[in-house]
């Protein structure tokens, strides 16, 4: 019996040096498939760890562009009763520019201790990209170009850009790595239906895809263009294998192509520019429209002034009106309609205005002149809004007058009743108004006394309601559904523990047994991370849940210690 023993305290004391031993070796490492690469020459770097949990985060590509990944794996082996775990990320990096550069490490946390990979050394040549081009329809899958509707055009003209791919092979995923960034431009994508058709390049034949559009809308004068764009595509090649029916077995291999924006000269506007031009630059109109002409002293006019046409939206604004005498103005709603085509910016800028009128007679709705530049003409223009005649009739006004000093009197008036516009003004007697002032400000200080009153009630109703007192109520409630077999009930109990971690600060995307160990203790956190496992799969595996009651009673002892 005591050799028994013996060899069983042997046998404990190796396998506590080897666990401790495994949780030392934790290891990080870094390698690339090449350390010498051509400019849109794709290569992988992968990241490997014998580590379980933990977050692995990659360090900053600085001098490349990931154009595939994060590729995340996982491995268990077990070969002669022991047991090994690796994960791996994988990114595909294209080189920017040429050069030797470092890509620095990455980083592994778990347990509180951080673990760092080694750097790698890549040196990025032209020389591929050299040797690519002489022989480019056999070895590349696809080509991209770039092309301008317009070689010049005026600040504020719009300049559609077209993306076309040469695909050589079979192509897929068409991507464009890096948007064009333009200063002091506007830049919209266009919605379009990709078009392809077939061409002879050399002696290939290809196929040609649109495959993008973008509106571009110069602020400043200068030149658009010069930039070097990179798109990444999934080209199928062959294996050099063949399957069971000696057909030859493909796969699919990331490339890069490279294409130049094409450069557009940017003219500045005509000097010099006239008096009052606010820089709108298109084909356009300024329209002033009126519901009536003639009202009666108890009606409005809507009024609308629009912009409408195709140009420069991103910074067109709606001149000011110049309003009537004789009438209140309110304050304007403003609408908007604005369509992005390939022909520019199409649409409409209006403020919608509701005039009111003080008195009856006739009154001028003034002149008003907007200048705009029509690139077609390439010269400015001026668009000259005639003065309108307002007639107000009715016994509900006064004539108009003018009083001494040239300005027009004043009556004050209330609206009576509302509905989609202004139904009734009434005048008001304004010594009776003076009369019933200080009676309002009695009945308004009142209503403030009364209004305080109740808040402080409320509040102290609201302080009443203790975090306790809500716990218990969410604690009722569960037990409630539970045993009345609701079937929303492991939902319930479910987001209830999830809420009350979430207030313990742990979000729910990271609610894990390691956190809650860190944030509840072992012991408890065990018991949480088991019961939420448990709830969990009831909701997924219903015919695998346990016994409800037991569920229920562990809930109710848990929530007592949260």
């Amino acid at each position: 019996m005591e050799r028994k023993i013996g060899k069983y305290h042997w046998l404990w004391a190796f396998m506590l040096l080897a666990t401790g031993l495994v949780a030392q070796e934790v290891q990080l490492t870094a390698r690339s498939s090449r350390t010498s690469v051509g400019l849109d020459e794709p290569f992988r770097v992968t990241f490997s760890s014998n580590a379980r949990g933990g977050e692995l985060s990659p360090p900053n590509f600085e001098h490349f562009i990931v154009v595939g990944g994060p590729y995340r794996s996982q491995q268990t082996q077990i070969i002669n009763g022991s047991m090994s775990f690796s994960q791996e990320l994988t990114y595909q990096l294209v080189a920017q520019e040429e050069g030797t550069f470092t890509i620095g490490p990455a980083t592994f946390e778990s347990k509180g201790k951080r673990f760092k990979s080694n750097t790698l050394t890549i040196q990025v040549k032209a020389g591929v990209k050299r040797k690519r081009a002489t022989s480019k329809a056999k070895t590349v899958g696809f080509e991209v170009a770039i092309l301008s509707s317009k070689k010049e055009v005026f600040v504020g003209e719009p300049v559609v850009l077209l993306f076309t791919a040469t695909l050589f092979e079979q192509v897929r995923d068409l991507n464009m790595l890096q948007t064009p960034n333009f200063e002091n431009v506007l830049q919209q994508q266009l919605d379009f239906e990709q078009q392809s058709r077939r061409e002879r390049i050399g002696s290939k034949i290809a196929t040609v895809l649109d495959f993008d559009k973008r509106l571009i809308i110069p602020n400043k004068p200068g030149t658009l263009g010069g930039q070097e764009l990179k798109i990444t595509g999934a080209v199928q090649k062959p294996t050099g294998r063949r399957d069971f029916f000696n057909m030859p077995l493909m796969r699919w291999e990331q490339e890069v192509a490279t294409a130049k924006i094409p450069a557009v000269k940017i003219k500045p506007l005509p000097a010099p520019q006239p008096l009052g031009y606010s820089g709108a630059v298109g084909e356009l109109k300024l329209v002033r429209e009126l519901s009536r002409t003639s009202v009666n002293g108890n009606e409005s006019i809507t009024l609308k002034l629009r912009i409408e046409g195709s140009g420069n939206f991103n910074t067109i604004s709606v001149p000011d009106l110049i309003p009537p005498q004789g009438f209140d103005l309110y304050d304007p709603k403003f609408n908007e309609k604005i369509r992005y085509s390939e022909r520019g910016v199409r649409g409409y800028k209006e403020y919608e205005y509701l005039l009111v009128p003080q008195f009856k007679g006739q009154f001028i709705l003034p002149q008003m002149q907007w200048t705009y530049f029509d690139v077609k003409k390439g010269d400015y223009e001026t668009i000259t809004l005639e003065e309108t005649t307002l007639i107000v009739t009715g016994d509900t006004l006064n004539a108009s007058a003018a009083e001494g000093n040239g300005t027009m009197p004043k009556v004050q008036r209330e609206v009576t009743s509302i509905d989609n516009d202004i139904r009734f003004l009434q005048e008001v007697d304004e010594n009776t108004r003076h009369e019933e002032q200080p009676l309002l400000w009695i009945w308004v200080i009142l209503g403030l006394v009364l209004l305080g009153w109740l808040l402080q009630l409320v509040s102290f109703n609201t302080r009443k309601k203790s975090p306790e007192a809500a716990r218990a109520a969410v604690k009722k409630a569960i037990n409630t559904a539970w045993k009345t077999n609701d079937p929303e009930a492991v939902g319930k109990m479910l987001n209830a523990l999830e809420e009350e971690l979430v207030r313990k600060g742990i979000a729910k995307e990271n609610i894990s047994l390691f956190a809650l160990n860190e944030v509840l203790g072992t012991a408890l956190g065990t018991q949480v991370n088991t019961l939420i496992e448990k709830l969990q799969l009831a909701l997924y595996a219903p015919s695998a849940t346990g016994s409800n009651e037991e569920w229920l009673n562990e809930f109710n002892a848990l929530w007592e210690q949260l």
